[in-house]
This record gives C-alpha cells, sequence and structure tokens, in this order.
C-alpha cells in the first residue's frame, strides 16, 4: 500500500476558489505563505521553473550525504520581500559552534550584521552569500551534497518544483562559493520531500516526487530510480504515500531520518480522519530492514494540531526543534522523544518569529540546510546487532578515511564493555589501505556487548560510529546457551562466597576482588579452556583481595578460568583475554 506506483494528481483545495486569472498575479497573504509554499497564487497552478537545466554526466561512484553526518554549517535566507524565517534565538545558537552561511542582497548585508550582533549572534561564525533570493524555504533549494570519485564532495543540481529563478540559481553559485562540481539531474524535485540515510536509502512522498515527474518528463517509478541510482548512488528509493494528506507533499512534514536505523513518524489522535494512514506508516517502516540489516526503530511525535516536530534539525550533536507558541506540554513530550531516541544529543526548543509561525507544513527544518564537512572524517561501518548465534570470535570491519584534505588516519580504535561492566579500548589493525577490523575473542552466552568505534587525523579531527558515541552504542547480544566448555567440577566454588576479576575483557592486568570469602592464604591459578595452568599466584584473602593482580599481557587471547582455593575451599570466575 505505502509503495504504490499509481501517480496520484495533487488536488488543492482551494483551486475552483481562483478561476479568475486576475487573482494569479496576486501574493499570497503572509499568513498562508508557510501553509503553501508558495509566494504567489499563480506557484500553485504552474509550479515548474523556465530556467534551463545543465544536464551533466552523472559522478562517479556517488553517495548521498545524511544531514546526521558531520557538518561545518548550516544555510539559512534572508529574502528582503519576506524577512528571515527562523528566529534570531536560533541563529544565535546555531553560530555558537557552526558555520551560518546567510544567502542575502549585498545591499542589506550591513544592516542584518547589524540586527543580528545586536541579537547575541557570533559573527565570527557568519559567511555573508550575496545572491538574490526569492524565498527563505531554503531547504527545498539548496544543493544536495555528494561523496563522489577520489573521495570528494560534489553537488546535485536539479529542477526546483517552484518559479522561482533566484532560488533555483542558489545551486550552481554555490557550486562557485565553495568551488565544488556541480551534477545536473534532470529531474524536478524540492529538498524537504527528500531524506537519505547515506548509505543508499532514501524517501519521499510519491504524490510530488512521481506526478511532477511523470508530468514533466514521463518517467516511470523505474526510470526516476534508475536515474537516482546513478546520480545519488541511491539503491533502495521508498516511494511512499503522503499520510498527512496536504498540498505540500513533503516527507519531513511527518518523518524523519534521524540515525541509519531510527526514524521519527508523526503520531496523531484517533480522531483524525488520517488517524489510520499515520499507524500505517509506522507499521511499515517498523518492519523495513534498514541498512544495517535490522529493522528500523520507530519514534513517535505525538502532534493532536499538526505541530511540526518532525520538521527539525540535525547538526553536529544537537537538534534544533520548531516548538509552537503557548503549546508547553506537547513541545516537552516532543522533546522527550528526541533524547530517547538520541541520546548524547543536546535537543532545543525555538519558538517561531512573530511573522513567520511554524506550520504544520513548514518550519524549521524547511527554512533551513546543513552543509558537510568537505574534509569529513568518515567511519563507514555496518555493526554487528541485536541477539546473534554463538560464535568463537565476532570480527567487525570499518572503512576509515577522510574527504578532501582531512589528512591521514593516525588512531583507530574500539570502545567496547560487556554486560554492566566499565568500557575498555582496543586498537584496530589496518588490513589494507582504508580498511580496518577488530576481532572479539573468548565471549560467552547470554554477554551484551556494547561498542563504538573511534578514530582521530592527523589534524587533530575525531570522529565516533555511532556519530554520538558512548551514549548511543552499537549493542549485540550473545545467544544463550552453554559455554563451550564448562570449568572443571574441581574448580567449582563450595559456599557463597565468591570472586570476581576485571577488566573483562582484559589486555594487560587482572585484578581481583573478593565478597564472602573467609580470610586466609589462598593459591590463585589460571587456567585456559584445554585445563592447563597458565599462571600461579599466592594471595591472603584477609584484605578482600584489595589491589591483588596478576600481569597477563604474556598470555594469548581467549577464554580462561580463575581458581582460587586452599585445603578447604574453592572458587571460580571466568575473563576473556584480548
Amino acid at each position: 500500500m505505502l509503495k504504490t506506483k499509481t501517480m496520484k494528481k495533487v488536488v488543492f483545495v482551494f483551486f475552483s476558489l481562483l478561476c479568475a486569472s486576475v487573482l494569479f498575479a496576486q501574493e499570497i497573504p503572509q499568513e498562508l505563505q508557510g501553509k503553501y509554499h508558495a509566494l504567489r497564487w499563480e506557484e500553485l497552478s504552474s509550479q515548474r521553473n523556465t530556467r534551463s537545466l545543465i544536464v551533466t554526466d552523472p559522478p562517479e561512484n556517488p553517495r548521498s550525504i545524511a544531514e546526521f553526518e558531520p557538518n561545518q554549517g548550516v544555510i539559512v535566507a534572508y529574502p528582503q520581500s519576506m524577512g528571515f524565517g527562523i528566529p534570531n534565538s536560533l541563529i544565535a545558537e546555531l553560530s555558537e559552534d557552526d558555520t551560518v552561511y546567510l544567502i542575502c542582497a549585498s545591499n542589506n548585508q550591513s544592516s542584518l550584521s547589524n540586527t543580528l550582533q545586536s541579537n547575541g549572534v557570533n559573527m565570527n561564525h557568519v559567511k555573508f552569500v550575496n545572491h538574490s533570493i526569492d524565498s527563505y524555504w531554503c531547504r527545498d533549494y539548496s544543493p544536495w551534497f555528494i561523496e563522489y570519485g577520489d573521495k570528494q564532495v560534489g553537488m546535485i543540481d536539479y529542477v526546483y518544483n517552484r518559479p522561482r529563478p533566484n532560488d533555483d540559481e542558489i545551486t550552481n553559485f554555490f557550486g562557485t562559493y565553495f568551488g565544488k562540481q556541480v551534477f545536473g539531474m534532470q529531474v524536478v524535485h524540492t529538498g524537504g520531500n527528500y531524506m537519505t540515510d547515506g548509505l543508499g536509502v532514501a524517501a519521499s512522498c510519491s504524490a510530488s516526487l512521481d506526478v511532477e515527474n511523470d508530468e514533466e518528463y514521463g518517467y516511470t517509478q523505474a526510470q526516476l530510480d534508475t536515474i537516482f541510482k546513478h546520480y545519488l548512488g541511491l539503491t533502495n528509493y521508498m516511494h511512499l504515500d503522503d499520510p498527512l494528506n496536504d498540498y505540500i507533499a513533503h516527507i519531513d512534514c511527518w518523518g524523519k531520518f534521524i540515525d541509519v536505523d531510527k526514524v521519527v513518524i508523526t503520531r496523531v489522535p484517533t480522531s483524525n480522519s488520517q488517524y489510520a494512514a499515520y499507524e500505517a506508516m509506522a507499521d511499515y517502516w517498523a518492519n523495513q530492514t534498514s541498512s544495517y540489516g535490522n529493522k528500523y526503530k520507530v519514534y513517535r511525535t505525538y502532534s493532536p494540531n499538526r505541530q511540526p516536530y518532525s520538521n527539525s534539525l540535525i547538526l553536529n550533536g544537537k537538534v534544533y526543534l520548531a516548538f509552537p507558541n503557548n503549546d508547553a506540554t506537547n513541545n516537552a513530550n516532543a522533546k522527550a522523544v528526541y533524547e530517547e531516541a538520541m541520546p548524547g544529543y543536546e535537543v532545543i526548543g525555538f519558538t517561531p518569529r512573530s511573522n513567520a509561525p511554524w506550520e504544520g507544513t513548514d518550519a524549521l527544518h524547511c527554512r533551513t540546510h546543513e552543509v558537510p564537512r568537505f574534509d569529513m572524517l568518515r567511519i563507514a561501518h555496518y555493526p554487528i546487532l541485536d541477539t546473534v548465534e554463538y560464535a568463537e570470535t565476532y570480527t567487525i570491519t570499518a572503512s576509515i578515511y577522510t574527504l578532501g584534505n582531512g589528512g591521514a588516519i593516525t588512531n583507530a580504535e574500539v570502545f567496547f564493555k560487556i554486560d554492566d561492566g566499565e568500557y575498555t579500548s582496543a586498537a584496530m589493525t589496518n588490513v589494507s589501505d582504508d580498511e580496518y577490523s577488530f576481532t572479539f575473542e573468548g565471549l560467552l552466552h547470554g554477554q551484551t556487548i556494547s561498542y563504538y568505534i573511534k578514530a582521530t587525523t592527523e589534524y587533530g579531527q575525531v570522529q565516533t560510529h555511532p556519530f554520538i558515541g558512548e551514549p548511543d552504542p552499537h549493542v549485540f547480544v550473545i545467544e544463550d546457551g552453554d559455554d563451550p566448555i564448562d570449568p572443571p567440577t574441581s574448580i567449582a566454588s563450595t559456599d557463597d562466597g565468591y570472586i570476581k576479576c576485571f577488566p573483562n575483557p582484559a589486555t594487560e592486568t587482572l585484578f581481583f576482588i573478593s565478597n564472602n570469602v573467609d580470610g586466609g592464604s589462598y593459591a590463585v591459578e589460571i587456567i585456559n579452556q584445554q585445563g592447563a595452568v597458565v599462571k600461579r599466584l599466592a594471595t591472603d584473602a584477609s584484605s578482600k583481595w584489595e589491589g591483588a593482580c596478576i600481569d597477563i599481557s604474556d598470555m594469548a587471547s581467549g577464554l580462561y578460568f580463575v581458581r582460587m582455593y586452599n585445603n578447604q575451599k574453592s572458587y571460580t570466575c571466568k575473563f576473556s583475554k584480548l
């Protein structure tokens, strides 16, 4: 149902009221511009731009870059006829750590600089991009950034589905501004109706994408998908019904990728006429397989009155939410959903400007557009997730490299913990060129392993995978069952006392603690899976073994048993040596 190939015509409920041609030349009242993403009435009946797109050959080996990847800054626009679409407080927050690329006419730059500075904006992080502009919906017309060829960043240009020539020239202008190659893709599209996971999966509302391209070029869905594969590297493009069922047909009005395997989908009251469509959409995503090979985790933001919580911006560890005025309860609930879904991110809400309210069809995401780092340190990794079968070893691999002039990789390591233990780290092996690997050994049935990868460049750039690192690691669980070799019965505990060793897994030194163990002298042995004693230590348990340790740096990797005993009692525990 959701991947329909039926080309649906977009019906404008008010079109019959606009029969008189004189009305088409009139501007839409400001309070309705956001609702329809339109400046003049004629844009609703003649949406295509008259610009002649320069179609180019597709890029070599393209990859569409996701919003949640490392960014250098964000594009915003100041059209003189509309003013800013986002509040000054948001611009100030964006400028704290990131570059704000402000599109405006050159004659506005001086007054804008004064206004922004007086509102707490860090002007050292503002770059004025002087170009005439028609609207502040820069999400819809800004460049789509790709990685292509020999680790370069390029841009994709397309036919913007609005007759706004200044807006539609921005991608080519930014190509010159940034000194990046622009590739012309002969497709009618708009940024608000496109989201990607950065690994070849993307999604759009078919009511806009399929219909407009059928009308303009006669493309079938299969033909469209072929074009997107060649220009954007997409291998799975989802053409979806629009549960919002509104004129705009933009996916960011109700859904959003927040990670490779996580999506936010709007939830509405049961009284909403589109309730069933929203629930079907949530079910659809929950049953789809992500690029990681697991099922998507679906998070729901409650929007009883079309609050645009999915229309958010992710930028370098922060999530910027559109908070409608006077809606504290729903705003707080939406913030809590994002915090649960994206642990480690700072989630910040912003109320709108008085003359540019957030709409269910137009909010914060529509009025901003991220710019990726052109020297991005990238970790391409398909993680081990969910419950896995027991194996003697688990090997993870990653392609770690930088784009552009990002420099050489100086360090790559895995941070991991077992169950509720502490994180420990181990170096990854550089197998060849950009390929790195690490092997977990000696893990046991029923253990839960949490891990993330961290890499550093010669210029000090640091990146983790997943993007936020330790607060939101990859997690896999080894299925329950018997361990491959149980410890001999002769080293079983004889009372309620026990010993523990840490860290587990260990690499250099193994420490001990004990509980409910009688004082006195004990012998300590480390025994391998073949039953051979490989290490011995004599210790006194009267001090609860505080500080007791064994050097294990010369031991081979694998699973071991620790036996502490005297002529009356015996205690055991297990650990893995890396």
